[in-house]
C-alpha cells in the first residue's frame, strides 16, 4: 500500500504530466489566427479569398478542399458564398483558411459556360439563363474587381440571384458575378482596316497596329448595343480585349460617331496623393498627367485589387481616364509578372471510359480526339460531380468530364463531372 506521504507527490507528477502533454494542442490553438470581414473577390482558379476587414486593410487567404465552409448556419462550398458576404475565417500563419464563416442574404445559384454579356443593358446570359446586372452587382474575374464588359465568352460564371427571383425579360438580378477565363490583352484606338475577319485598331499611344480575329466567339458592341463584324467601320474608336497567343477577340467595343471621350496613358507614377484622390502619371512620350481617383474608379495593383493608397511612385502604370473631366475609370499599376502562376497542369475535356477504384484511376477519351487518357486520382485530387464534392467510386461511365493534372506524372488535381448549372441551390 502506497504510503500517505507519497500521495500528495504523485498528484504533483500526474498533474505536471497532463500539463505537459496540453502544451502541443494548446500551441495548435494558438497558432490559428481570425479576422473578420467583407468578401471583396474569390479566385475559383488560384483557390484565393479576399477579405476587407474593418480597418479598411485587406487579406487574401487561401483556400483548399479541407477547408471548412458553413453559410446562414448550413455546411456550404467556396461556390456558395455570395460577394459581400461577412466572413469570420480562422487561417494558418501561412494564410491557408481552416474554417470560413459567412453570413449574407439567400440566394441561388447559376452556373456555367457565358453566353453573352451586354454592358449597355447589362443582360448576362449563362448556359442559357438570362440574368440583369445593375449598379450593385459585384463583377469578378479571375480575382480582380472588374467591369461587365470584361467578360468574355470563353468564360466560365458563378451568379448569385434571390431565391424567389422571377426571371421576368431582363431576367433575375444578380448578386455577383464571379468569372474566371484565360488571360487577355487589350487595345484601344481607332480602326485603320478590315479585311475578312481581321480587324485592324490604330492604338491611341502611338505603338504598332494590333489585328485581332474576329470569332464566332467574339462578342461585339457598337455604342452599347450588341452588334456584328458587318456593323464595324474605319474610323470607329474601339476598345478590344483579345487573347495574345492566337489574337482572337474576346470582345470588341465601339463607337459609331468616332467620338470618344476615353484616353489613355501608359507611363510611370510620379506621385500620388490619396487624401486629395489624384494620381500623376509621367507618360513615356510628352507631359505628365494628373487625373482624379474617384469611388467607381477600378484600381488593379499587380494584378490584384487595391486602393490608390497602393499605388507607389515609381511603379509601371496604364490608366484610362475621361479627356474632358481627367477623372480616371481604370488604373493598372506594377507588373503582373509575380501573378503568372502557371503550376504547367494540363486542362482535359472528354467522356469519362473507365472508373478503376482498386487501381484509384480514371480513363478519359477526349473530346478533341486521340487516344484515351488514364489519370491517377490521389489524397489531393478534387473530385466534384454537379457542382457537389464526390469521390472516385460515384463517377459513372460515359459522364461528361474536365480534368486538370500535371502532365509528368499524369496525377490529376481536379475532376468536374456532370452538369455545374445547379441553381436551386438555396443558401
Amino acid at each position: 500500500m502506497l504510503s500517505r506521504k507519497l500521495i500528495p507527490v504523485l498528484g504533483i507528477l500526474l498533474f505536471t504530466v497532463f500539463a505537459v502533454l496540453a502544451v502541443p494542442s494548446a500551441r495548435a490553438e494558438t497558432d490559428a489566427q481570425n479576422l473578420r470581414g467583407k468578401l471583396l473577390t474569390i479566385d475559383l482558379r488560384a483557390k484565393t479569398l479576399q477579405v476587407r476587414q474593418g480597418n479598411g486593410a485587406t487579406k487574401t487567404l487561401t483556400f483548399s478542399k479541407k477547408t471548412q465552409f458553413v453559410r446562414n448556419g448550413k455546411k456550404s462550398k467556396v461556390k456558395s458564398l455570395v460577394l459581400r458576404d461577412t466572413l469570420q475565417v480562422k487561417f494558418k500563419a501561412n494564410s491557408n483558411a481552416v474554417q470560413v464563416t459567412a453570413t449574407g442574404p439567400a440566394s441561388k445559384r447559376v452556373a456555367g459556360q457565358l453566353n453573352d454579356a451586354n454592358k449597355g443593358s447589362g443582360t448576362v446570359i449563362i448556359k442559357g439563363k438570362t440574368l440583369q446586372a445593375n449598379a450593385q452587382t459585384q463583377i469578378v474575374r479571375n480575382g480582380a474587381i472588374v467591369s461587365l464588359s470584361r467578360l468574355t465568352r470563353q468564360d466560365k460564371v458563378v451568379a448569385h440571384v434571390k431565391p424567389t427571383a422571377a426571371e421576368g425579360n431582363g431576367g433575375a438580378e444578380a448578386f455577383d458575378l464571379i468569372a474566371h477565363g484565360p488571360e487577355e490583352d487589350e487595345v484601344h484606338g481607332t480602326i485603320s482596316a478590315i479585311a475578312g475577319n481581321q480587324v485592324s485598331i490604330a492604338p491611341s499611344n502611338g505603338t504598332p497596329v494590333v489585328t485581332v480575329n474576329v470569332t464566332s466567339e467574339t462578342m461585339i458592341e457598337v455604342d452599347d448595343h450588341n452588334a456584328a463584324l458587318g456593323d464595324l467601320a474605319v474610323g470607329m474608336q474601339v476598345e478590344a480585349d483579345y487573347d495574345p497567343t492566337t489574337m482572337n477577340a474576346f470582345d470588341i467595343e465601339a463607337d459609331s460617331d468616332g467620338d470618344d471621350d476615353d484616353a489613355h496613358v501608359i507611363g510611370t507614377v510620379s506621385a500620388v496623393d490619396a487624401a486629395a484622390g489624384t494620381i500623376t502619371i509621367a507618360p513615356t512620350n510628352g507631359g505628365s498627367v494628373t487625373l482624379t481617383v474617384k469611388s467607381s474608379t477600378e484600381i488593379e495593383v499587380n494584378d490584384k485589387h487595391a486602393s490608390l493608397e497602393d499605388v507607389q511612385v515609381g511603379m509601371p502604370v496604364k490608366a484610362e481616364y475621361d479627356s474632358m473631366t481627367l477623372i480616371a475609370t481604370e488604373i493598372e499599376a506594377g507588373s503582373d509578372d509575380d501573378n503568372d502562376d502557371d503550376d504547367g497542369d494540363h486542362e482535359l475535356k472528354g467522356t469519362v471510359a473507365a472508373v478503376n477504384v482498386a487501381a484509384q484511376t480514371v480513363t478519359i477519351t477526349p473530346n478533341s480526339g486521340g487516344s484515351d487518357v488514364t489519370l491517377n486520382v490521389t489524397a489531393g485530387t478534387e473530385i466534384e460531380i454537379n457542382d457537389e464534392d464526390a469521390t472516385l467510386a460515384e463517377i459513372t461511365v460515359g459522364a461528361e468530364i474536365k480534368a486538370e493534372y500535371d502532365p509528368a506524372t499524369l496525377n490529376a488535381h481536379e475532376l468536374e463531372i456532370g452538369d455545374d448549372d445547379h441553381d436551386d441551390d438555396d443558401d
